[in-house]
């Protein structure tokens, strides 16, 4: 029983509907082009890479990590180096930035964003998906800076908005879906002991609230990320 408990509990922790959400986005481009290239930038270890490769799609991961890349490729997974990528000339029809952008100053967005535009067909697709800033957004040692759509748009909308700079794509926003994570305490002293009765304390608080967003779908949570789809459009 108890272990049966345990496991419930790591699967609540573990839900996740950003990917449920950026699947769905991801099978709904493909039914209208079920052999469309898609491209994953930052794959990590396969989060992505290995469903839409079982799913049968063609998918190819670019990491930056050189073990990381040599461990997909040992399991199967279609995976190169950036620098294997920038000596390629493939093209892509849909690309995939999960949790990639808010690593980047706008500056350095701006052209790693180009950079991977340039080969996105025109009428292909960019989904992004990307927290939004909360109290534990700088949990994450590199996080640099939190970004909204409508800052992608300025720069990469074409809209003429007064921004320092623009890009050499043009994105046009197609559909945006904002993700609701479950209510989470920040700056207590609990969430960073490792044991002791208020630690166990901490842990069953996160798990109730986990469970009350779990069990109402979302409707029980805080909005702190979003996902966006754009199309590549012709500036």
């Amino acid at each position: 029983m108890l272990n049966m408990i345990k496991e419930h509990y790591h699967n609540i922790l573990r839900y996740d509907p950003e990917m449920v959400q950026l699947m769905e986005y991801v099978h709904s481009l493909l039914m209208v082009n079920k052999n469309a290239r898609i491209l994953d930038v930052g794959c990590g270890y396969g989060r992505y890479l290995k469903p839409l490769q079982k799913t049968g799609y063609d998918v190819t991961g670019v990491e930056e990590n050189i073990g990381i890349v040599e461990s997909n490729c040992a399991q199967g997974l279609k995976c190169m180096s950036v620098d294997e990528f920038t000596q390629s000339n493939m093209n892509f029809d849909v690309i995939l930035m999960s949790h990639i952008i808010e690593h980047f100053s706008p500056s350095a967005l701006k052209e790693f964003m180009d950079g991977y535009l340039d080969r996105l067909e025109m009428g292909g697709h960019l989904i992004i998906a990307t927290p939004l800033l909360s109290p534990y957004f700088y949990d994450d040692f590199d996080h640099v800076k939190p970004y909204q759509p409508i800052g992608i748009l300025m720069v990469f909308g074409g809209s003429g908005a007064q921004v320092q700079y623009y890009a050499r794509n043009k994105l046009d926003l197609k559909d945006v879906w904002f993700r609701k994570s479950f209510y989470r305490l920040s700056f207590v002293k609990s969430k960073y002991q490792k044991s002791g009765v208020m630690t166990r304390l901490f842990q069953f608080i996160t798990f109730l609230s986990a469970l009350a967003s779990y069990l109402s779908r979302g409707t029980f949570g805080k909005t702190d990320g979003w996902i966006g789809v754009f199309e590549k459009v012709d500036g």
